[in-house]
This record gives structure tokens, C-alpha cells and sequence, in this order.
């Protein structure tokens, strides 16, 4: 069969790079219209590496073009081009170089999640059901042409952006190569997506990452963490000192009985607010509706994280020893007595703790926003 899809293939990461994969793979094939398949990619900043999809043109010997190639090397070359994650908005020029319309692939079930982070926002929004469209390039703006096609699938609760991202790249690739190969086909049933739904997924930040314990639940803080994994890491402050947060779950999934696992000492109603278990590796953070629990901690100029439970027992020695210095270094027996004044709270001496097999509770302190 001849190659009437010959395709400009514009595309950045790992999500762009599984299209790219599928493309070749199935250019391949005498059967296939898809084939003269070259790459184009974005100006490197300094210091900055190469992207998924540019090293690996590189290693497999694929021809590449700098972004924005010159007119001579398109024309009569390429019958069209498929852009997947690109990053930049094309213009008029470059998309009137193409026989054919340009085919963007989006991983989200458009006019919802239009913009630079759809797979993020699905995941922070809690979406049951996310998808990728495929659609015409339009000029000018992004994410608003015709959509060629559209699939949906399910997104599980415990699915973070990484795992999104994988199920919908492979998804995605797959209506790539069975659009292009029945391309006029597609192009003639495209429709117009709707005026209404439209939602926008603004770039994402570092202040994305920052909880607001009064104002956001468990589920969003959760979320926040499997929305943002791939880049930064939830974060807080503690003494006024920045902390990243890893490792946070519901305390409802550890614990049958919250009430009884909370020391009826500790503020629970004041967002923020934290204390440890001994019987537990997790901080427990108090939030708008409830509590997470935080694994580890890692503060603003340190190298190494800090388990939960190595960050309370310092917690509390720093609060034993600020007693003693007050008090005159008093005995340990009294220094107990008064860090329950001083909101750290015991069923029992935290150094017999071992023996009576008792829990301890430490009050901690109160996280903020940084």
C-alpha cells in the first residue's frame, strides 16, 4: 500500500513517546498507509535534557527538525502531522504547510480538562472517568477543534498521574494509528465539540502543592499527593520551616475506631494539628473533615527524610529539653508531669513505655500553610 499518511511527528514526553513508538511500529507494515514518519522538537533550555521523545530519535536514528522547522523541509513531504504533548502553540503558517488537517492527541474526554495539565487535574478533580480525544489542530487557540475521535475509561481512586498517564498513552496511541490509517474517514464524520462542560487544566506549579489544612479534605489532600508525584511533592510548614510531605493516606484506612485512637488531649477540631502514636508509623495531621497520616517528612535544607516516628520522638525531646532548661533541669519524673501541661500526652513514663506495653501519644505541634 502507498504512503498516503506521511506524518510530522511532534511530541515531547513519555506519553508522546508511546504514540511515537506505536506509529513506527505500525508504519511498518506493507498494509499500513502510515509512513515517512520525522520528528520535531522543542529548543532545549540550558542544562536542560532531552525529552523522552527527542532521545529516543536520537538513539534509533529517526531524522529530527528544530522547532520551527523551515517551510522547504515540509512541503510536499508530509501529508500531515500528529502532535502529542508538544507544548507549543503552532501557527497559521505551519499548519497550512499540511495537505490535511493536523491531529492533536489530548488526554482527557474534551471540552473538559482543555489546557497544559488535563491528566493532573483529572486526578486532583477525583474524575471516575477520564479518556483521550483526538481532534483537528485549530488555529490560534488551543484544545478547541473538531473532535475526530473519543474514548472513555474509568480512573480507579488509588490511581496516581503516572499510572493515568500510562493507561491513557496506550489508549491514545492505539486511535492514533487506527485514525491516521482511515484518516479522510475520520475527517469527514469530525463534529464540534460542546459549547458547554468546558473546563480549563492550568499549568501546574510548586504552589499547587501547598495543603491548606482548614479548607481542603482527605480526599483532596490525597489526591493533591497522586495529582502532582511525577514532579513535586505536597508540602506544609512546620516552626515556620517549609516540609514536604510523602507517604499520606486516610487515617479511616488504618483504623477502625478513630475516636478511641485520638488522645482526648489533642485539639482535633483545629486544622493542623498533629500528634504520633508510639504503636503507629505515621504523624497524624488533623484537616478540614478528618485526619491524614504522613510517613515521612522532609524539612527545607536537609538531605535526608525524616520517618514519622523518628520526627516525633525528636519532637519530643526538644520539648523535654526546653522543660528542663525552664525548670532548672529538673528530674525526668517531673519533666514528664509537666510536658502534659505543655500538651504532650502519655497513657504512660515514655521511657517505661516498653515495659508496660502501653501506647504513648505525643503531641506534636500544628503544621501551616508556608
Amino acid at each position: 500500500m502507498a504512503k498516503v499518511c506521511r506524518t510530522l511527528f511532534l511530541g515531547t514526553d513519555d506519553f508522546a513517546l508511546v504514540c511515537l513508538k506505536k506509529l513506527l511500529e505500525r508504519s511498518k507494515f506493507s498494509d499500513s498507509p502510515i509512513g515517512g514518519i520525522e520528528v520535531v522538537n522543542l529548543p532545549r533550555k540550558k542544562k536542560e535534557r532531552a525529552s523522552a521523545v527527542q532521545k529516543y530519535a536520537q538513539e534509533n536514528n529517526l531524522i529530527q527538525h528544530a522547532w520551527p522547522p523551515l517551510a522547504s523541509h515540509i512541503v510536499d513531504r508530509f501529508d500531515t502531522a500528529a502532535v502529542v504533548s508538544f507544548g507549543a502553540l503552532l501557527p497559521d503558517y505551519f499548519l497550512d504547510l499540511f495537505p490535511k488537517p493536523c491531529v492533536n492527541v489530548h488526554p482527557s474526554l474534551l471540552p473538559r480538562w482543555r489546557g497544559a495539565a488535563p491528566l493532573a487535574h483529572t486526578i486532583m478533580a477525583g474524575d471516575p472517568v477520564s479518556g483521550v480525544t483526538l481532534l483537528q489542530v485549530s488555529k490560534r487557540k488551543f484544545d478547541i477543534g473538531p473532535i475526530l475521535m473519543q474514548e472513555s475509561c474509568a480512573v480507579e481512586q488509588d490511581t496516581d498521574v503516572t499510572e493515568l498517564s500510562q493507561q491513557l498513552a496506550t489508549l491514545g496511541s492505539d486511535m492514533l494509528v487506527k485514525c491516521l490509517e482511515n484518516y479522510d474517514e475520520y475527517l469527514e464524520n469530525a463534529r464540534p465539540q460542546q459549547q458547554s462542560g468546558s473546563t480549563w487544566a492550568k499549568k501546574i506549579t510548586k504552589d499547587i502543592a501547598e495543603v491548606d489544612w482548614a479548607n481542603m479534605t482527605v480526599k483532596s489532600i490525597i489526591r493533591l499527593q497522586q495529582a502532582l508525584c511525577d514532579r513535586y511533592a505536597v508540602k506544609t510548614s512546620f516552626d515556620s520551616i517549609p516540609v514536604r510531605l510523602h507517604g499520606i493516606g486516610d487515617l479511616l484506612d488504618v483504623v477502625t475506631d478513630v475516636d478511641d485512637f485520638i488522645p482526648s488531649s489533642v485539639e482535633s477540631g483545629t486544622p493542623g494539628v498533629a500528634f504520633h502514636r508510639s504503636d503507629s508509623n505515621f504523624v497524624c495531621i488533623r484537616c478540614q473533615d478528618g485526619w491524614v497520616t504522613v510517613e515521612e517528612f522532609h524539612f527545607l535544607g536537609e538531605k535526608e527524610h525524616v520517618l514519622a516516628e523518628d520526627f516525633a520522638l525528636e519532637q519530643m525531646q526538644d520539648l523535654k529539653e526546653h522543660i528542663s532548661d525552664s525548670l532548672g533541669n529538673t528530674t525526668t519524673s517531673n519533666s514528664n508531669t509537666t510536658s502534659n501541661t505543655s500538651n504532650t500526652t502519655s497513657n504512660s513514663n515514655s521511657d517505661n513505655a516498653d515495659e508496660d506495653d502501653e501506647d504513648v501519644y505525643y503531641y506534636i505541634g500544628r503544621f501551616s500553610p508556608s
